[in-house]
């Protein structure tokens, strides 16, 4: 039978399968898995709880309940807007600042349960079980209210974000990144507006606390995750925007990467050649034997398929053609820096190569020489200098 309280157990499915897929993702995929899964178990608890379905030997929803995750939902919210509109943003021990209200509420729940010990949650399970047949004007209570108004100061100013990204970046393809961005925002807003509307409602008509109302007033929530699915399913987990490199002065290697990158390439594709560029060489990724192509897009916060459209501008012609130039560079700086002593195979395996044969055959096709005679050429050239 058709009931409002399947469709919002079905919004909580929707939620687990879409957070478990972009957990696997760095930057925004990951906060925005983290921000869906909390309000889907905080809507599933929240049913729970109000519907009158909550039986006191229920202990994790009690704990959970008490911990008033809901102080969460802001900082996340924020960590996705602010990696999804600059992809190189890092967050420092600043930050945490942020997780400060949450933890000075833990830390209260757990000193009291300490000086309770087991009183303490059972007292809450009981009090958790009446909250079915208590009046809506519960909403309204400090706590409650104090909690909203944390969120909403965080939505706030994440769509003051969002509003000054788009009006500094309009002119770039950042379409993208404003469909998740808005989305989301929208998801927030219905969320609050909703539950709202429902709970002033139900005041100002003495309606009781029922399974259909509560399920009502979470409707929009589930329709928002369901937006969510589309969403993926038409552009892919959510990509940071890579903002513009600061202008400074070129050093020697950002000549050469400058140099290496086609003429016909736009701005904004030069830009984000020059950053992988940059990340690989900075980092020196190339030295990993296992390092992939989705390790560097995870790495830049962007798609593969982005990665691989980029790429393929490069004068190296692809991923593993620039990360065996930069293999081959490394032998040769070895190459100069080590005794004849050195076995090359130890070198090659320094530098990220995982076989003699492979390493042979990138490095004749880079230099025109095998390794040995490379080295017997460098050797004589620094012999000759003496």
């Amino acid at each position: 039978m058709f009931s409002f309280s399947n469709i919002v157990a079905l919004g909580c499915i929707q939620a687990c399968i879409q957070s478990l897929y972009l957990l696997r993702f760095s930057g925004p995929g990951r906060w925005l898995a983290a921000f869906i899964l909390l309000v889907s178990i905080n809507m599933c608890v929240g049913f729970y709880v109000d519907s009158g379905l909550f039986e006191s030997d229920m202990l994790l929803i009690t704990m959970w309940e008490r911990l008033n995750s809901y102080l969460l939902l802001g900082p996340i919210f924020m960590a996705f807007v602010m990696t999804m509109t600059n992809s190189a943003y890092r967050f420092d021990k600043k930050d945490a600042i942020h997780l400060l209200p949450f933890l000075v509420w833990v830390g209260y729940f757990i000193s009291v349960s300490l000086y309770e010990q087991s009183d303490f949650l059972t007292e809450q399970a009981v009090n958790l079980q009446t909250v079915s047949s208590r009046p809506f004007t519960e909403r309204f209570s400090i706590i409650s209210l104090v909690t909203a108004g944390h969120f909403c100061l965080y939505l706030a100013y994440g769509s003051w974000q969002i509003f000054m990204f788009w009006l500094k970046q309009r002119d770039s393809s950042i379409f993208r990144q404003l469909c998740w961005l808005l989305c989301v925002t929208m998801i927030c807003y219905l969320m609050m507006l909703s539950v709202f509307i429902v709970s002033v409602t139900a005041v100002i008509m003495e309606l009781e606390k029922s399974d259909w109302l509560i399920a009502l007033s979470y409707l929009s929530t589930v329709a928002g995750i369901f937006s969510l699915s589309y969403l993926l399913i038409c552009y892919g987990r959510p990509a940071g925007f890579i903002r513009a490199l600061v202008k400074r002065e070129m050093t020697d290697t950002d000549k050469d990467s400058a140099e290496q990158i086609k003429p016909e390439v736009s701005a904004q594709q030069k830009r984000l050649l020059v950053l992988v560029e940059q990340e690989l060489r900075t980092n020196k990724h190339h030295l990993q034997p296992d390092f992939s192509q989705i390790q560097l897009a995870e790495k830049l916060n962007i798609s593969r398929h982005q990665l691989s459209d980029v790429l393929a501008l490069h004068s190296s012609g692809g991923f593993y053609e620039l990360i065996n130039k930069l293999r081959v560079d490394a032998v040769i700086e070895e190459l100069i820096k080590r005794p004849t002593s050195d076995r090359l195979i130890s070198i090659a395996y320094d530098c990220g190569f995982n076989s003699k044969s492979s390493f042979n055959q990138v490095f004749k096709k880079y230099t025109g020489k095998t390794p040995s005679q490379y080295r017997d050429l460098v050797k004589t050239s620094e012999a000759e200098s003496r």
